[in-house]
């Protein structure tokens, strides 16, 4: 009996371990994927304040404008999957 007391007792010990080392990491990619959301929100801010006057513009650069706005979409959606893959 003791025995099986004592592997019991290693087995949830394992499991503590293994549940205490995920729910960090867990907790760290939360954080880490909050600043990345960040980051990311004031980069679709300013694309936003930037998209009326180029595309007020388009008529007359039409090539560049649209150049320039899917470089910088094309980032946005590439941090938002590095987000999306976290979870």
């Amino acid at each position: 009996m003791e025995v099986i007391k004592m592997k019991l007792k290693e087995l949830k010990a394992e499991i503590e371990q293994v549940r205490d080392e995920v729910r960090l990491k867990a907790h760290l990619g939360r954080t880490e994927a909050a600043d990345e959301l960040e980051k990311l929100e004031k980069e679709w801010k300013s694309l936003k304040k930037k998209y009326k006057p180029l595309a007020d513009e388009a008529e007359k650069t039409a090539e560049n404008t649209v150049a320039a706005l899917e470089i910088a979409a094309d980032e946005l959606k590439e941090g938002f999957d590095r987000i999306r893959k976290l979870f």
